[in-house]
């Protein structure tokens, strides 16, 4: 079975485990991807109020990349990120320190701050993700 295939079923996998769920959506990290699964909700219009069925609109979300640590060490953010914090390609959002070492962690393009994944002054190791970042 292919990578593609594993991803596919696991796709198939989490509409199910959803659709039997309260959960309006299941998010699933592995060190080659991250998927997320979003129920999206249909609005229904009774008869007299309109036509009889509606659908929502739904904004297609956008790409989101995962900003991951470069070594094991102790992070330190350049400055207090919040969500919705715009970052253009390369602005450093942070450096994580190992023996004596600063390695900078750069956005890898530009785009919005989608959620901060790590606190400042936390430890962590290679691959983690750190920040994700909503891409433009």
């Amino acid at each position: 079975m292919s990578d593609r295939d594993e991803v596919l079923s696991l796709l198939d996998e989490l509409a199910k485990l959803i659709d039997r769920s309260a959960a309006s959506s299941i998010e699933v990290e592995t060190d080659d991807f991250a998927l997320k699964v979003t129920r999206q909700a249909l609005a229904v219009a009774t008869a007299a109020s309109g036509p009889a069925v509606e659908r929502e609109a739904v904004a297609e979300p956008e790409p989101v990349q995962r900003v991951r640590a470069t070594t094991v060490g102790i992070f330190s953010a350049t400055r207090e990120w919040k969500a919705g914090d715009d970052v253009k390609k390369g602005t450093v959002l942070g450096a994580i320190q190992s023996l004596g070492h600063m390695a900078d962690i750069t956005a890898p393009a530009d785009g919005k701050i989608e959620e901060i994944l790590v606190a400042a002054g936390a430890p962590v190791e290679y691959g983690q993700a750190l920040f994700a970042i909503s891409l433009r």
